[in-house]
């Protein structure tokens, strides 16, 4: 009877580590945060001209968007152990912004995050080697709408999107007035309509102006090729996931400004 209780609670202590190894993810997946300051190691501070401008928003399967000032740009972020965080290189847009000591900094530092802590509802975010921790406070976000916003294209398939200026990315507006998709594909207008039934959406009649471009066409081709395999779609948050018939993801997007 002992040997048997013994066997139950290292079974018990098993699944409470296993849950417990879950739960750092857990605090982070599907929240949104805005900068509120950087303290440098030196003890120097500073803050952002507008908070709304410097944003993270972690992803439920690894992945994290954020806003640099006038940039978009997503990478991947991870947790093992009860405080540790590992971020991926950020890709950015390159955009010219007005000159921000953040607008530097930000990008080269989250690579360098090692540890994290919420603390009284704030995120905090540690660089290795005591070189300055980044505060973040919580957005609280409504789900964006399918219809009448702006969505900025950031993943085909598998494979992150990163335009060569902002006049460049890649974007459409589905109106519900008339049906009709609007966008950009990067470097040619794109136009077309759809066909909304619950979560199930397709996209027809898709035509795009025709000039040539220096750069960005394969990805044009590649969204233009995405949207004519969507038949479902899912918003979590200010995230728009375009999917196949399969379920898989084709495209991803984020939502810019309610039209």
């Amino acid at each position: 009877m002992l040997r048997s209780l013994t066997s139950l609670t290292a079974i018990l202590l098993i699944f409470a580590g296993a849950a417990f190894a879950q739960s750092p993810a857990d605090h982070l997946a599907g929240t949104s945060w805005r900068l509120v300051r950087f303290e440098g190691g030196d003890g120097k501070t500073v803050r952002p001209g507008d908070a709304s401008k410097y944003t993270i928003a972690f992803g439920n399967d690894g992945d994290i968007s954020a806003r640099v000032d006038c940039n978009r740009g997503h990478g991947t972020w991870k947790t093992s152990g009860a405080s540790q965080l590992t971020f991926g290189p950020l890709a950015l847009t390159r955009a010219m912004c007005p000159t921000a000591l953040l607008n530097d900094r930000l990008p080269t530092d989250l690579p360098s995050v090692g540890s994290y802590a919420i603390r009284n509802g704030h995120l905090f975010l540690s660089l290795l080697a005591d070189a300055g921790v980044y505060e973040f406070e919580p957005i609280e976000e409504r789900a964006a709408p399918l219809e009448n916003t702006d969505w900025t294209l950031t993943r085909l398939g598998d494979a992150g999107v990163s335009a060569p200026s902002s006049a460049q990315t890649p974007h459409i507006l589905l109106n519900r007035a008339n049906h009709r998709v609007t966008g950009s594909g990067g470097c040619n207008q794109i136009t077309g309509s759809y066909q909304l039934n619950g979560n199930g959406l397709r996209f027809s009649k898709m035509a795009s102006t025709l000039m040539a471009c220096i750069s960005g066409m394969e990805t044009e081709k590649a969204f233009l090729h995405a949207l004519e395999q969507v038949r479902t779609w899912k918003i979590t948050g200010q995230q728009l996931d375009l999917n196949d018939e399969n379920g898989h993801p084709v495209a991803r997007l984020e939502a810019g400004l309610p039209k």
